[in-house]
């Protein structure tokens, strides 16, 4: 099976557009076209109804795209497998847009410093898509608040941190919006114990720098990191709120072959003593 076919149906799949497809691929929709036909005729079936711009999957369409989707994430991550060896001084590290603006960044900083021989990629997403990505092998290392919950992961707690409510202004939390900044889905639970039931979240975001920006236009107050929070301008702690403390993991994969460089890298500490 040619990867490229499978890459170009779930291209066209997702944008139900020939030229847009062979937009987003560098291709001319003749090459398309060609690629989906050659697919088609591989499996012996029809992938898309064309009516003139109406480009919809078929019930055979429907049932590959799955598997497509599968195929095309393994052979990603093959890919990163047996690529060059000097490629194997590359450590990709996972966490949540909040953890890379607070914390991490200066972590990586230091890692450079000190690692000069490594290069690294900090990739952002959900907690849940990078738990996947390091199942897949496609992440060596996750950065995340929350305890690793299979077998095959093997984890450091590197410490803690706290959070605190934060405004744009002095103030109690009566006269102000929330602003929800997620921090795990077991947060929440944490969080609703210190928040009032009738403070409905006016914005819901992953970015801490998002959450902060905000805070004076929507009048707002949120959770943030206390010392990340107070090196920044214009900031109050809001009065007569706890502080609540959070755990931070390191996970990567148990028969991971970069686990050494993993620990060494882990040596350099990522929370404030």
């Amino acid at each position: 099976m040619d990867t490229e076919l499978l890459k170009t149906f779930l291209e066209v799949s997702r944008t139900r557009h020939f030229g847009r497809a062979a937009e987003a691929l560098y291709l001319t929709q003749s090459a398309v076209s060609f690629r989906i036909r050659q697919l088609e005729n591989q499996l012996g079936v029809n992938l898309f109804t064309r009516h003139r711009n109406n480009i919809r999957l078929t019930n055979a369409g429907e049932r590959l795209l799955p598997y497509a989707e599968n195929l095309m994430s393994i052979w990603l991550a093959a890919k990163k497998e047996v690529s060059h060896t000097s490629q194997h001084n590359q450590l990709t590290i996972g966490a949540s847009a909040s953890l890379w603006e607070c914390m991490l960044s200066e972590w990586l900083i230091a890692l450079y410093q000190q690692h000069s021989g490594l290069q690294f990629e900090a990739r952002i997403a959900q907690r849940q898509s990078l738990v996947k990505q390091l199942h897949e092998r496609q992440l060596d290392l996750l950065i995340t608040t929350e305890a690793p919950k299979m077998d095959e992961f093997s984890s450091q707690l590197l410490g803690h941190f706290n959070l605190a409510l934060f405004a744009s202004q002095q103030s109690n939390t009566g006269d102000l919006t929330y602003l929800r900044l997620e921090w795990g889905p077991d947060f929440q639970q944490h969080e609703a114990g210190l928040i009032s039931n009738d403070d409905i979240p006016v914005l819901t975001t992953s970015s801490a720098q998002i959450a902060g920006n905000l805070l004076k236009e929507l009048n707002g107050y949120t959770f943030l990191p206390v010392e990340w929070a107070k090196k920044q301008k214009g900031l109050w702690q809001v009065a007569d709120t706890k502080t609540l403390s959070r755990p931070l993991y390191a996970i990567w994969l148990q028969n991971s072959d970069k686990q050494n460089t993993i620990k060494e890298l882990l040596k350099t500490s990522l929370v404030a003593q």
